[in-house]
């Protein structure tokens, strides 16, 4: 919560100084004003918990400069202390509440009582403050709740759909197999190209049932996760290309629990996929760092690749996936997204951190996330 904001007025300095010593003991910022038209520019640039407003002034009065406070700024509803040495002047109370004043108080002021009254108008802003905040988590949490929701649906539909696609694939790669195994030469290239297709449209399709969750089985095996980091390694030691550097570093404690591979292994699969696409399209020879370890009761994995730039809008589809509207940058980002779901799934926390010259993954799963019970349930 930003600190809240008071503006004092007048054109007398030595008043001002009195002023903010007067309001020292708050926990707020003190914004000073010399005249009227100096308080109006700064109420269009800040919003106050309170105004205290000399009404005496020259070139503008403290009830003109009110006035256009008032109606012209974001400040319509801040309440306002007007302050004048002219006790004679019946007429200042008056006109000072038609603009929607709290209070007029009198010079020499009382500093108790101004601070009384500041009191009252700050434990006021302080539960408003809570309340904004309160409904600011609240959309959040309701957005967070249809994003959901709408994962949901999608997912739903990918798995009601995907084992009869897969099983025409099948059939697909069954028959141009067949044909190829009879075909002559004449033929033959437009079949490979078949076969080539329907084995792209099958790895597609794992990609999609990876990335909602389906066919995530669960097994009574259980592997260290260091062992699962290093089997990460080797593998991306097969799919980067010649000329990458590849190292790892595990930390002690990362060994001492065994926990149900079968996620976490799907995790690290789609994104040994990525940095597959990404590398092999990388002019430069790449560098890539893997690093392992034990925190907070959680695992923590990092990935960094120097020497490859990830583009935004691939970088923006896989943290948001179903708000990108690029659907080259989709099909480009699945893969990871389908990593950041399943890491969420596991309430853990799944980062793609892109920079001019280098990408960094990093992972955060808890370790109760990980046990065959949690993965079970």
């Amino acid at each position: 919560m930003n600190r809240p904001k008071v503006l004092i007025v007048d054109d007398v300095e030595e008043n001002l100084i009195l002023l903010a010593f007067a309001l020292k003991a708050f926990d707020v910022d003190i914004v000073k004003a010399h005249n009227g038209f100096e308080a109006e520019t700064l109420c269009t640039e800040h919003e106050f918990l309170l105004i205290v407003l000399d009404v005496h002034m020259p070139g503008r009065t403290g009830i003109e400069a009110a006035e256009a406070i008032r109606a012209e700024t974001r400040n319509g509803l801040t309440p306002i202390i007007f302050l004048t040495a002219d006790t004679t002047a019946s007429e200042i109370p008056r006109s000072a509440y038609s603009i929607g004043a709290v209070d007029v108080m009198y010079k020499p002021l009382e500093a108790a009582r101004l601070r009384a009254k500041v009191q009252v108008f700050l434990d006021l802003y302080l539960e408003r403050m809570k309340v904004v905040e309160l409904m600011a988590r609240l959309e959040a949490s309701q957005a967070q709740l249809i994003a959901q929701e709408k994962y949901q649906a999608v997912s739903s539909l990918i798995g009601s759909m995907s084992h009869n696609f897969n099983n025409q694939l099948c059939i697909a790669e069954g028959h141009a197999t067949a044909l190829l195994e009879d075909s002559d030469a004449a033929s033959s290239g437009s079949l490979v190209k078949i076969v080539s297709a329907i084995g792209a449209c099958t790895e597609l399709l794992e990609k999609m049932q990876s990335f909602t969750g389906v066919n995530q089985e669960t097994t009574s095996e259980l592997e260290t996760a260091d062992r699962l980091i290093m089997d990460f390694v080797k593998a991306l030691g097969v799919v980067m290309p010649a000329g990458t550097e590849l190292s790892r570093d595990i930390s002690v404690g990362v060994n001492e629990l065994k926990i149900a591979p079968q996620v976490l292994r799907k995790i690290f699969l789609s994104i040994a996929q990525f940095m597959a696409e990404q590398l092999g399209s990388s002019a430069a020879s790449p560098a890539v760092d893997v690093f392992g370890l034990s925190a907070d009761g959680a695992l923590l994995v990092n990935v960094r690749c120097q020497g490859v730039t990830i583009e935004p809008m691939v970088q923006a589809a896989v943290m948001d996936f179903f708000s990108s509207n690029d659907v080259v940058a989709q099909q480009q980002g699945i893969g990871l997204a389908a990593a950041k779901t399943m890491t969420q799934e596991l309430g853990g926390l799944f980062t793609l951190d892109g920079r001019p010259e280098f990408f960094e993954i990093h992972l955060r799963l808890p370790w109760v996330s990980l046990k065959p019970e949690s993965l079970s349930a």
